[in-house]
């Protein structure tokens, strides 16, 4: 546009030197400085609390993870625990079975012959060979499952670093975007409070008359009191006002142009571009009032009354041949207020001469040329005007005068210069003056959406896509220069958020490298995205910045490739974006980074890391097929077949040709002991590459195990039908020794003695033949545990747990006619062969025993008082085994004397028919009543030192015998099943009889 003479600078490097001197980082930074120290105090100690709170977050994670790596050890030593238990359990329980049936064998052998003395040495060989397998099949399990633990929880713990990393960092934004929200919300929150001082204020001000906007001033306060972000008001204020209220603001230097309206339709058309972009700005032109408020007091007054407003004044003035440019500019309830000079001293005379000069020598230069192709000067001429073309010859005359000056090295302002000065100079020095508005507003309006708003709302710079059509008639080396200074300036901006938001710094950086892309030259782009990447690298490598050396661009790309993962998708897509835009031909891959990671920590055989990776790959892009693969091979390597046999199954529904994959399956199958499955992928595997090496012979040794295999299940399976049947044999044999199943019903009542349940009950007898048709039915007592005792009597006290083992009790109480066919005579007193033998002592009693066990061969005897209530009791815990109570319809007793809630009923004075009543669940009749049964324990005053194990209490107490179940002669509190008596051994009475028992 401008060309200056040799050895003078021109008017665009003086501004630019006004501009650089405010926003070079030095100076930027003591302003920043002093205007957020008061801001900062308030905030420092809420900071700290929240980063020591974020530190402690940090710690307990940290302790979270060894806490969880020490109770990974302590389950994976607990198991390993468990499986050494259980290994010793069953080696002892195989040594046991060993040692019976090596006991067994060497009876059978010392009592049989020589055939089957070879039978039992080669049935002890087997034993032998089964468990010489047995545990070495346990101890490949046990060392299998201890690898495997330890394997799995290498991977987990791999999976839980990585996610703890993450966390860590999202952890860190969040705080930092959270530091940032509290500081805006409490500038909010401290303008609402400041909002009444302020118009208070204003008020004052509009009484004394002594602010320039006082006339808007408390609409501007009371206007958008929520809107987030909080719009940036502009004011300016022109060197001339067209209506100056004090009428002496018009005092401008001779000659310079007005230009209010021109700097407002300028500066309004470039704060619709940021408004249009969620950068909101109220430009308010017009609301300068007067020149006679001016330069810093003016923005002092202003700040009074609007400091709870972000606020941008800008202000120029001409003062004889030189023009000021000035600008103040607050945030959100800043302390103080910026206030500086962008353009100083400025000789616009000067300036309009170049634009006049530069005119001048342009309309030669074009004569020149129409001259030289032979065409007519004075047709030139008449196309400009005679008058234009002395006016141009005289500013030439002008030019060359100031160039011989220049030459004897005199200064050419002393010299007489009337430059003509067209309309279209002034004109330009209005769109110069306008530039520099728009490019010190857009500056600051980026500083306030940047750095001085909430983060859900900050914006990136918007100046630099705007800036080429600002300079499109600046020189090229001046387009340079302002780059240079608006690059600095941001990325000064960016270097103060960093500090505070250093997580966040890679991301804002390349946001900058984004918004410089429309700047003609693109190598200020490509220092950000660089810078971005060191950032980036600073914060996922802690290590980086302590590597020594310069890093080339390829180098911090490899070196940020190298360390990609499934988080960085958006900045791996918005980076690629800019250096294409930069005319860069690397393009980052999330995908192959993490790949090529995974690779490379296979070969390092770190297989759970590259385990990580490759999920990483595969959430991307689950149809990339190698990324299956390789994880498969990783699994496989820790020995975590099936999740290696699952993707390779993938990698085949991808790729139904890819021999390499089934090869490992069907080794994963191997190794799983499916060797079915293995030989068929072995078969697939050939069938796609014939050629492939190895799997041939895998194949045929698979086969070869396979066939022993199913061999030794034919034989164990025969071997098992054989056991089964043995065992059912067995079964039967321990069933028929039990006897004939019976039918019967069980009758439960409650306390008030009406009945509550019915059921179906079954047990197994066996009868006894006595001859001439009389039988004595034993019933089988399963074994078992039980509670006995009670707590209503000090002789049924301690209860205790006895344990009891199988054995048979008669049905029903001996008969008369029973007794009769054993002893050959019948001393009851209630006569009739089905009634209960009475009148009978415990001696008689095992006389009787002893007589019948002659008889039979079989050892018969009393039962034990133990063995008599886990019999009567038949499972119930409750007083009596029908329930809570008993009555005259189920019990032969003194139905006089009820027990509990039941009702009083028939009392029958003598005993009745055996099997009158209803059983308990064992099949046992007239327990409850009927006559007291002899047991063969000596009578003890309690449970104290009683046997646990059923047998019969032959130590200690009386001489005196125990008698259980009641009889048809006493109250129902005496027929419980806890309920003890006694008599002497050689009592006899009519109420007295028993029941016998054998093993």
């Amino acid at each position: 546009m401008t060309r200056a003479l040799p050895g003078k600078k021109g008017f665009w490097g003086k501004v630019w030197d006004g501009v650089k001197a405010v926003f070079t980082p030095t100076v930027y930074l003591a302003d920043r400085q002093a205007e957020t120290l008061t801001r900062n105090t308030d905030l420092t100690i809420e900071a700290n609390q929240r980063l020591e709170k974020s530190r402690q977050q940090l710690r307990k994670q940290e302790l979270a993870l060894q806490e969880f790596q020490r109770e990974a050890n302590l389950e994976f030593q607990a198991e390993q625990n468990d499986l050494n238990r259980s290994l010793q359990s069953e080696l002892s329980r195989l040594t046991r079975e060993l040692q019976t049936q090596e006991a067994l064998l060497t009876r059978e052998f010392q009592a049989s012959e020589g055939k089957k003395n070879r039978e039992h040495q080669e049935k002890l060989a087997r034993l032998n060979m089964e468990l010489q397998a047995e545990l070495a099949k346990l101890n490949r399990e046990f060392q299998a499952k201890e690898g495997n633990l330890n394997r799995e929880h290498q991977v987990e713990l791999e999976i839980f670093r990585s996610n703890l990393q993450k966390w860590c960092l999202e952890q860190q934004k969040e705080l930092q975007l959270e530091l940032k929200a509290i500081d805006a919300e409490l500038a909010r929150e401290l303008r609402i409070y400041d909002r009444q001082t302020a118009i208070e204020v204003i008020h004052e001000q509009k009484r004394q008359n002594n602010s320039p906007i006082w006339l808007i001033a408390e609409d501007i306060v009371h206007s958008n009191p929520n809107q987030n972000p909080i719009p940036l008001r502009v004011f300016l204020s022109p060197p001339t006002l067209r209506f100056d209220r004090s009428g002496d603001g018009n005092d401008a230097a001779k000659g310079f142009p007005d230009m209010e309206e021109t700097l407002g339709a300028y500066l309004q058309q470039f704060f619709e571009k940021y408004s249009a972009q969620g950068r909101p700005i109220e430009f308010l032109a017009g609301a300068w009032t007067s020149k006679f408020f001016h330069s810093q007091a003016a923005t002092k007054s202003m700040f009074r009354g609007l400091k709870t407003e972000p606020t941008l004044i800008l202000e120029s003035a001409a003062e004889g041949d030189y023009f000021n440019f000035r600008f103040g500019y607050w945030g959100l309830n800043w302390a103080t207020y910026r206030y500086k000079s962008a353009i100083t001293m400025l000789p616009w005379r000067e300036v309009l001469f170049d634009f006049a000069k530069d005119r001048a020598l342009r309309w030669k230069e074009k004569r020149d040329k129409h001259i030289a192709a032979g065409k007519n000067a004075e047709e030139f001429d008449n196309r400009y005007g005679m008058e234009m073309v002395k006016r141009y010859r005289r500013n030439l005359e002008i030019i060359e005068n100031e160039r011989l000056c220049i030459e004897d090295g005199d200064d050419p302002s002393e010299i007489e210069r009337l430059y003509s000065i067209h309309q279209n100079d002034y004109n330009q020095l209005r769109q110069f003056i306008g530039i520099c508005h728009c490019i010190i507003a857009g500056l600051l309006a980026d500083e306030y959406f940047l750095v001085h708003v909430s983060p859900e709302v900050r914006q990136p710079p918007l100046l630099p896509q705007i800036l080429p059509d600002l300079l499109q008639e600046i020189p090229e080396e001046e387009q340079d220069k302002l780059a240079e200074i608006v690059v600095n300036f941001y990325g000064n901006l960016y270097n103060l958020i960093g500090q505070e938001e250093s997580a966040w710094l890679a991301e804002l950086r390349l946001d900058l490298a984004e918004s410089l892309l429309g700047l003609p030259k693109k190598h200020w782009a490509e220092a950000q995205i660089f810078e971005s990447v060191k950032a980036w690298l600073n914060l996922k490598k802690p290590g980086f910045s302590k590597k020594p050396g310069f890093w080339a661009e390829g180098e911090l790309l490899d070196a940020l490739d190298s360390a990609l993962t499934i988080d960085d998708l958006g900045y791996v897509e918005k980076l690629n974006s800019c250096l294409a835009a930069v005319g860069k031909n690397r393009q980052l891959s999330v995908v192959d980074s993490c790949y090529n990671r995974g690779i490379q920590r296979c070969r390092e055989e770190k297989y759970s890391a590259a385990i990580v990776d490759f999920n990483q790959v595969i959430q991307i892009n689950p149809n990339l097929a190698e990324a299956n693969y390789n994880r498969g091979l990783a699994y496989a390597k820790l020995g975590q077949y099936q999740a290696a046999i699952e993707d390779y199954t993938q990698v085949l529904r991808l790729n139904p040709n890819n021999a390499n994959a089934c090869n490992n399956r069907a080794n994963a199958y191997y190794k799983l002991g499916d060797y079915e499955r293995a030989i068929a992928d072995y078969n697939q595997a050939l069938s796609i590459n014939p050629n492939l090496p190895g799997v041939a012979h895998n194949r045929d040794v698979a086969q070869g195990v396979w066939e022993e295999k199913k061999r030794q299940q034919r034989e164990e399976e025969e071997r098992r039908k054989v056991e089964e049947e043995e065992k059912k044999q067995k079964q039967r044999e321990e069933e028929e020794a039990k006897g004939q199943e019976f039918y019967f019903e069980v009758i439960t009542v409650n306390a008030q003695g009406r009945e509550i349940s019915r059921k179906p009950g079954k047990a197994r007898q066996k009868l006894e033949q006595l001859g001439n048709g009389i039988n004595l039915e034993m019933v089988y007592i399963p074994g078992g545990m039980f509670q006995m005792g009670s707590s209503e009597n000090s002789s049924e006290q301690p209860i205790h747990q006895v344990t009891i083992k199988p054995f048979f009790m008669g049905k029903y109480l001996i008969t008369q006619e029973q007794w009769q066919a054993v002893m050959g005579n019948n001393p009851s007193y209630f006569k009739g062969a089905k009634r209960p033998v009475e009148n009978v002592s415990w001696q008689d009693a095992i006389e009787f025993c002893a007589k019948l066990s002659q008889k039979t061969g079989k050892n018969y005897r009393l039962p034990s008082e133990a063995e008599w209530e886990y019999a009567c009791r038949a499972g119930t815990t409750t007083p009596f085994h029908f329930g809570e109570t008993i009555t005259p319809d189920l019990v032969n007793y003194d139905g006089n004397n009820p027990y509990a809630s039941a009702p009083k009923g028939l009392y029958r004075q003598e005993t009745t028919l055996v099997g009158s009543f209803p059983p308990n669940a064992f099949g046992l009749y007239d327990m409850h009543a009927t006559v007291w049964e002899w047991c063969s324990d000596r009578w003890h005053d309690n449970y104290n030192g009683a046997p646990c194990d059923g047998s019969s209490w032959e130590t200690g107490g009386s001489d005196n015998r125990v008698l259980r179940g009641g009889s048809w002669d006493d109250v129902a509190v005496d027929c419980r099943s806890a309920y003890r008596n006694w008599v002497a051994l050689g009592d006899r009475h009519w109420d007295l009889g028993f029941r016998v028992a054998v093993s």
